[in-house]
């Protein structure tokens, strides 16, 4: 009778357990957009830029409002300040990756800051002032953080594949893809596969031309609607999965979008981007936004950085 009473109230415990269990990951993936609460950080990296002086654009947000406009435009969201990066990073032309280990002490940093709001259902690192190789931090954080399939949205007007080159010296923002869909010394990983992730936008093909890696340029996107293929992108990964949304500005025209860091001659217009945005953001399996590349330096009136933060509130408007 013991050992009867012992089986039965060891099955019970392990039976709450595992409803337990499947509740919290119901809860996680089904969770209610208007029940998100975005979380501003800034990242002030300077590591892989090739000049200095952009290393504290998330200043330029803030200026024009940034968080006050997200919460009249229905939002939660709070301000966390900046992640805390070490001053004294190297800056240098050394190959195969400019300044490393730089660019890897940030992403280290910014994945400790972000995993506690990443293991709280609904709350999303909303993170600005950076430049395109914090897609790395911020996707390791993501693996730490859930044990759903992680997949990577990446809007870009570059592929940003470049591979590690010894030969000569490159930004970890150009290798971002590569290092995110392969096994290397350079990050914590595991590597994606390529099907994990989707490159969004771009006029600048693949350097590496690995296959696998879910792709759509801008000639795609002009062939259907920016809204239609937002839906394609998203109906193609899987329902449990959790979404990394990377949005680099130079995805836009030089003529709409002057301070990107890299402009591009030619681009989404600023109304294409909103409508493909409007649709990526407001699915419910995003857990991090991040908005890489613009340049404060090359927008003293900050009139780009106030036509971006339009475009990310009216994306997110509820």
């Amino acid at each position: 009778m013991e050992r009867r009473q012992f089986l039965m109230s060891t099955g019970a415990a392990i039976a709450t357990q595992l409803l337990a269990g499947h509740a919290m990951l119901g809860r996680e993936a089904t969770a209610d957009v208007t029940g998100r609460t975005f979380h501003v950080l800034g990242v002030p990296l300077r590591s892989g830029s090739s000049v200095p002086g952009n290393e504290n654009d998330a200043l330029a947000y803030r200026d024009v409002h940034l968080l006050r406009r997200l919460q009249t435009s229905g939002c939660k969201a709070v301000d966390d300040g900046d992640v805390p990066i070490p001053s004294y990073l190297p800056h240098h032309s050394i190959p195969p990756i400019r300044s490393w280990p730089g660019p890897r002490i940030v992403w280290d940093c910014i994945s400790e800051r972000i995993t506690p709001s990443l293991q709280q259902p609904g709350q999303v690192p909303l993170m600005i002032g950076c430049d395109c190789s914090v897609v790395v931090g911020t996707t390791q954080a993501l693996l730490r953080a859930s044990s759903r399939e992680i997949h990577v949205l990446y809007v870009d007007g570059d592929f940003d594949d470049s591979p590690p080159d010894a030969r000569r010296s490159q930004s970890a923002a150009a290798c971002a893809v590569w290092l995110l869909t392969n096994n290397s010394p350079f990050w914590a990983g595991p590597a994606l596969r390529p099907p994990q992730v989707s490159v969004i936008g771009w006029t600048n093909a693949s350097r590496s031309g690995q296959a696998g890696i879910n792709s759509v340029s801008l000639a795609d996107i002009r062939r259907s609607k920016p809204r239609e293929v937002a839906q394609q992108v998203l109906q193609s990964v899987p329902a449990s999965a959790s979404l990394v949304v990377h949005f680099d500005i130079d995805v836009l025209q030089s003529r709409e979008m002057p301070a990107a860091y890299f402009p591009h001659t030619e681009g989404m217009t600023l109304g294409e981007v909103s409508e493909l945005l409007g649709v990526l953001l407001n699915d419910p399996r995003i857990r991090i936004i991040e908005i890489s590349e613009y340049a404060a330096l090359r927008d003293s009136e900050q009139i780009s950085v106030g036509k971006l933060v339009d475009v990310l509130c009216e994306a997110l408007k509820r």
